[in-house]
Formats: C-alpha cells, sequence, structure tokens
C-alpha cells in the first residue's frame, strides 16, 4: 500500500485520501528503469516523498544485496512525471555475492510483562519508589531472572482536560529460563511481587486488570548467517500444472564479493551559517524519514523536499549528531554506519545491535525499529527559519 508509514500523512489525512490505500504498480523496462503508478480510484499517494519513504525502509547500506542480483542505489534518481506516477532511475545491477543470507530461530526461554498506570505529578519519583519496592521484595530470588526490566512509557501532561492525557504506563519487562517464576498462583512469583506493593506503594499507582501478560510466554531469538550459494539445492516444483515437474535452478555463474557497506561522512560540506538566522523546531518539521528493524540493527533515513535543504541535512546531520539525538539512553554505544543518496537527497544511517536482539526477544517498545526515526524527527534542533516558512 502506497502512503503508508509515510511521515508526510497529514496531507493525506487533510485530504481525505487517508482510507483505502492503493498497491502501488511497477511498470519494469528492460533497461531496469521502471515507473511507480497505484490503483485507480484508491486513497494514498505515488509522490517522489511517498518513494523515498518505502525505499529507505530496511536498507543497511547503498548496496542492496540478493541472491541473485545485487543493486547500486548510490545514483538513483526520482522523478515526479504524472500525479501519481513517479519516474525511476539510475539503479546500477551488479553480481550477485558468492553467499546467501540464512535466518534461523533458536529457543530464548520465557517472557511476561506487568503493567501499573500512574498519573500527573512526580512520576520519576513513583517510577524509582516502584521498582525499589519490587526488587527488594524479589530479594535473592532475582538471579532467576535473565532480564529484569522497569521503565516508563510516555510523558503526561499536566493541567490537561483528560486523565488519560495525564496517564503514563509503568511496565516490569521480564524474561527467564525458568517458567515457575511467571506462574500467577505462586507466592514467589513476578506477579505476586509485583502485586504485593501496591495497596502500600506511591500516590494514584493503579495496576492493570488484565493479568494475561503476566503469564509466561515462550519467545525466540532469531539469529542470521551465511550460506554458499552452491551448496543449495535450488528448485521449482510446478504443483499447480505439472505436479511432477521440477525445475533446477543452479547457483549464479559469475558473483562478486562486496565486503562491508561503504559508510562515510559527507563530501563538501557547506557553511550552515549562510542559511541565515535559525529558530529551535523538531526536526521533523523540515525532515521526513522512515526507519526498519533487520534483526537487531536499527535502519533510519533521513530525507528533503529541496536542494538547499538537502545541502543543510547532509552537512547538519553527521555521525556524531545522530549519536547527540539518540542521547545517553537510546545511544548503544555501537557502530554506526552513514551513506548518502544524492539524487533522493536522502541520508542513511545504520544502527548497529539497536534494537535488543531483534523483534521476538526484544525489551524495548520498538521492537520492530519503526518509531526509531520519529523519535528522532521530535528532537529540536537548530533550524532555519526560511526552511521553516515552506511549511
Amino acid at each position: 500500500m502506497d502512503g503508508g508509514n509515510f511521515t508526510g500523512f497529514k496531507s493525506l489525512l487533510k485530504a481525505g485520501k487517508h482510507l483505502k490505500l492503493g498497491f502501488p504498480i511497477a511498470e519494469i523496462e528492460a533497461s531496469g528503469e521502471f515507473t511507480i503508478a497505484k490503483e485507480k480510484n484508491t486513497g494514498g499517494c505515488v509522490t517522489v516523498e511517498s518513494l523515498t519513504s518505502q525505499l529507505i525502509y530496511e536498507i543497511q547500506g547503498p548496496w542492496y544485496l540478493n541472491s541473485d542480483v545485487v543493486a547500486d542505489l548510490t545514483g538513483m534518481n526520482l522523478e515526479q512525471i504524472a500525479p501519481e506516477q513517479v519516474r525511476v532511475t539510475g539503479i546500477v545491477g551488479m553480481p550477485p555475492p558468492p553467499t546467501t543470507k540464512l535466518g534461523f530461530t533458536t529457543f530464548g526461554g520465557y517472557q511476561a510483562e506487568f503493567h501499573a498506570f500512574m498519573t500527573g505529578l512526580d512520576v520519576d519519583e513513583k517510577c524509582k519508589w516502584t521498582e525499589e519496592q519490587i526488587r527488594e521484595a524479589i530479594g535473592e530470588d532475582i538471579h532467576r531472572f535473565t532480564q529484569l526490566r522497569f521503565h516508563r512509557i510516555g510523558s503526561p501532561s499536566l493541567d490537561t482536560t483528560c486523565q488519560d492525557h495525564a496517564t503514563v504506563m509503568f511496565r516490569v519487562f521480564a524474561q527467564t529460563k525458568d517458567p515457575e517464576i511467571l506462574r500467577t498462583d505462586v507466592p514467589r512469583g513476578l506477579f505476586r511481587w509485583c502485586m504485593s506493593t501496591f495497596l502500600s506503594s506511591c500516590p494514584a499507582l493503579t495496576p492493570s486488570n488484565d493479568p494475561r501478560q503476566v503469564h509466561a510466554k515462550p519467545y525466540y531469538n532469531y539469529n542470521t548467517g551465511l550460506l554458499p550459494q552452491s551448496v543449495l539445492n535450488h528448485r521449482v516444483h510446478l504443483l499447480a500444472t505439472d505436479p511432477k515437474k521440477i525445475i533446477t535452478i543452479d547457483p549464479p555463474s559469475v558473483t562478486q564479493t562486496y565486503g562491508t557497506q561503504p559508510s562515510h561522512e559527507t563530501e563538501n560540506p557547506v557553511d550552515i551559517s549562510a542559511f541565515g538566522e535559525t529558530v529551535k523546531a523538531p526536526l521533523g518539521f523540515v525532515v521526513y524519514g522512515r526507519a526498519g528493524d533487520k534483526g537487531a540493527n536499527c535502519n533510519v533515513g533521513f530525507y528533503v523536499k529541496h536542494q538547499d535543504e538537502w545541502d543543510w541535512l547532509r552537512t547538519f546531520l553527521t555521525t556524531d549528531k545522530i549519536k547527540e539525538l539518540l542521547g545517553p539512553i537510546e545511544y548503544s554505544g555501537n557502530q554506526i554506519d552513514r551513506f548518502e543518496i544524492p539524487g533522493v537527497r536522502v541520508v542513511h544511517f545504520l544502527l548497529h545491535d539497536h534494537l535488543d536482539r531483534g523483534y521476538n526477544s526484544s525489551s524495548s517498545c520498538d521492537v520492530l525499529g519503526k518509531n526509531t526515526c520519529e523519535f528522532l524527527r521530535s528532537k529540536t534542533v537548530d533550524v532555519p527559519k526560511v526552511f521553516l516558512q515552506r511549511y
């Protein structure tokens, strides 16, 4: 569906095009160039900005590796040739690698969550009080957990007309190899340790009345590796037309070894002061973006509509700036790769091991990495006033 997961979504909401989003249609030519359109009489949009959003989702660098071909995105361009048509050019095909990715899962253990709600003032102190009470109740049994995390979800709005807006969630996240500790009917278990504190805890602390998430559920670790393409038995079974016919697909005869993805800061940075007066504003007021997961890695790409904004973005958004915007809590300290796609005005980052082992085993709320970009776009930075006046 096109127009989905697009940070310019408010334009679709305003135009009433946010419902029944149409599927994109790719008209591919022998040269490798193509045009993207969409189903008629459907919502959503096909624009340079919306397709850039789709492009930067889940890539890990300028080389998009597949087992049959590698797409070099460095020189690609997008052009709006009609209201719902975008022309894509400049992508270069290269030989596939001699290996292919193998993904497999292993049993990790059991996990559970306990949720409670806090409202109003002094939320930091309420979280501290509650965490320390639960830890004290657990005592020496804490070694039975492989992971135990206490964190607040959200910030309360003060002096609001709606109590829900003044409320945040207090989340206890636990993983263990021992499912007995996650039973709700035992005195020495997570549920009892959490529940036993609340009548003697801080004011206005309300546990959820749905205990299902406290029950043990299995979780699995996602792992990846590489296999030589030559060892794969790649076959096609034509079950619908000729069940006995099997087509053998040989491994590629020409391959290329690529190594690590290119990573670099911008070439020829500009003088940011040349853009004139700046004001404090969220980065997302002028910058689009998209993020996603690749196992434990999180990719996040940023892009803009105009050339002068691109010169500012590629100069301003360095690897060190991303670390600063992530901040000391969210920056894991791990490697960050950076590259650019000038033809679509993209600055892209790959945050290594940012997602705590990935989707199924992560302790984060952002298990798919989709929220990372919106977190960064909400950060206040010095934005040239002339850019803000365009939006």
